[in-house]
């Protein structure tokens, strides 16, 4: 899944370039779509479980700047029992490659690691 989003000024250090931890923002933006696609987080919420992250990494290719438009595509690396994690690769338009990033979220039902539901599977 691809989403586009654009780079805002809260985004943006004083060289209107995006800073190192904002790129964890379109991570999560690119996520929540991706998620959307199988039915969203509130049914997520409503089968009781939720989503906490156990790892998260970053690598960064380019800088993304004030009013670019980035495309975030958004994927399953490897799904266990347990745990999904993602991969996001962000590319100015369809173009350059501007970072990569890799999130691992484990599920939880009453704050235990429980089994994926079926809609992350």
């Amino acid at each position: 899944m691809i989403s586009r989003l654009p780079v805002r000024p809260r985004h943006c250090d004083a060289q209107a370039m995006v800073h190192a931890i904002r790129y964890y923002e379109f991570f999560e933006d690119a996520f929540l779509d991706w998620l959307a696609a199988r039915g969203g987080y509130e049914r997520l919420r409503r089968q009781g479980a939720d989503l906490v992250i156990r790892a998260s990494g970053c690598e960064h290719h380019a800088p993304a700047r004030l009013g670019d438009v980035l495309a975030v595509e958004s994927g399953p690396a490897r799904i266990g029992t347990t745990s999904i994690t993602m991969t996001f690769t962000i590319r100015r338009g369809e173009g350059e490659l501007v970072a990569v990033g890799t999130i691992t979220y484990v599920c939880v039902r009453g704050g235990r690691p429980a089994a994926l539901p079926a809609m992350l599977t």
